[in-house]
């Protein structure tokens, strides 16, 4: 009996099976029961051994990631940010509801007369069954859905993608606004929330809280109900199997949402404020498994500055590639929500909440293939997945079960790249 490996597929990503070496004896050969005892104790042996090495082995020798951090921004689609990039599902014009084509304007820093819709109805409006063609009609009749950053508006976030990785099939989770995308990218469900809600006068975990979400049942169906819910999330699987996580946001974020987070000891001991993120990184405090949201006003969120955002994103990134942890990292940063803008590609339909139109993935890491474009279908569950994958945990729900887990963005045959220290610019 030996453990050998399949000579298919990559060497990195090779599983070991178990083969099985018959033993013969001579027709007129006599084998004592103590021999027979003896041979059977080998083979429990080598198959303990193998069993050993399948359960503990990491695909691609993932164990080189030792934190991994989601830097979740705000409301951009992927042909908003990065429509002209090379080698990806890209376009300069848009589809209207009249079925004309027109040229995708450019992208304004910070437009306050732009008022898009991005909840449940006006997504689906827009992508009106795949057609994709509807845009023009959740922002008011105009055209202010039909923007395009170039690469001099957001030259850095280009520049990761470039010398990093870039996800071009990267879907939000659900057809609708932050909350319930942000949910999904701590707990792979929203609970069946599908708007943000509205925040009332008592914290939304508190007791007595008055606050209101609208969530749907499986028949469609709507009501309002407090906007706290008490699901299992990751943090809860990161905790059970003792890997340290935070989440950084400014008065907690979305985290606070979930009632057995906020009323326990980990509202203080894992949630901090988005500031504590670079003290962390400096110090080699970073935990494994980090949330990251942009304080108010740089997040991207229009009509915010987008280089004001750009610029943050870039400070805490420096500050990663600075600290001691950035040869044992990936960071991935996205956006939550389409945010009214258009996108062209059609959304995969998983189930009643998604896939929502597609958002913008950089893959930063030092194993992260350099200018690969990945064209692997993902969303926000991927994240999970990738954490899942990576510390052998159990999947929460069938969504990031059923998601791809990232790892075709990565190299581990190569040494780890250096940093790329960019410089923040100056904003309009």
């Amino acid at each position: 009996m030996q453990c050998s490996q399949s000579d298919s597929v990559p060497r990195s990503q090779r599983g070991y099976s178990l083969k099985l070496t018959s033993f013969r004896r001579p027709k007129a050969a006599r084998v004592s029961g103590s021999w027979l005892a003896l041979v059977a104790l080998i083979c429990l042996a080598s198959l303990a051994a193998c069993a050993s090495r399948t359960t503990t082995m990491v695909p691609g020798n993932l164990t080189a990631i030792k934190h991994i951090v989601f830097i979740i921004d705000e409301n951009h689609t992927f042909d908003n940010y990065f429509g002209t990039f090379p080698g990806a599902d890209d376009t300069t014009s848009g589809l209207l509801s009249n079925g004309q084509w027109i040229p995708l304007s450019p992208m304004p820093d910070a437009d306050e007369s732009t008022a898009l819709c991005n909840g449940w109805d006006c997504a689906l409006q827009a992508m009106d069954a795949g057609k994709m063609d509807r845009f023009d009609l959740i922002s008011g009749g105009t055209w202010a859905a039909y923007t395009q950053a170039q690469e001099q508006e957001i030259p850095n976030y280009w520049t990761y993608a470039r010398r990093f990785a870039i996800a071009d099939h990267y879907f939000s989770s659900v057809h609708g606004p932050s909350l319930p995308n942000q949910l999904f990218a701590i707990a792979a469900q929203s609970g069946g929330a599908i708007d943000n809600g509205r925040p009332g006068t008592v914290a939304d975990c508190a007791p007595n809280s008055n606050s209101t979400i609208t969530v749907i049942a499986p028949d469609g169906n709507r009501s309002q109900q407090i906007r706290c819910f008490d699901f299992p999330t990751l943090p809860d699987s990161l905790e059970h199997a003792g890997i340290s996580w935070k989440y950084y946001a400014e008065g907690g974020g979305f985290i606070g949402l979930i009632s057995h987070i906020y009323n326990s000891t980990k509202w203080t001991a894992n949630v901090a404020e988005p500031e504590q993120f670079v003290i962390d990184t400096q110090a080699g405090q970073l935990p494994s498994v980090s949330w990251l949201l942009p304080p108010e006003y740089k997040s991207e969120h229009p009509p915010d500055s987008i280089c004001d955002g750009e610029n943050w994103t870039v400070s805490v990134v420096n500050a990663l590639m600075q600290g001691p942890d950035w040869n044992f990292t990936a960071v991935f940063v996205t956006w939550d929500d389409f945010g009214g803008f258009y996108d062209h590609v059609a959304p995969p339909q998983q189930d009643q909440f998604g896939l929502g139109p597609r958002v913008p993935l950089l893959i930063i890491s030092p194993y992260a293939k350099p200018g690969y474009v990945s064209h692997n279908l993902s969303d926000h569950t991927s994240l999970l997945r990738f954490v899942e994958t990576r510390y052998g945990l159990q999947a929460l729900t069938s969504r990031d079960a059923a998601a791809t887990d990232l790892m075709d963005s990565f190299d581990f045959d190569s040494p780890p790249r250096p940093p790329v220290i960019l410089q923040p610019r100056a904003c309009p």
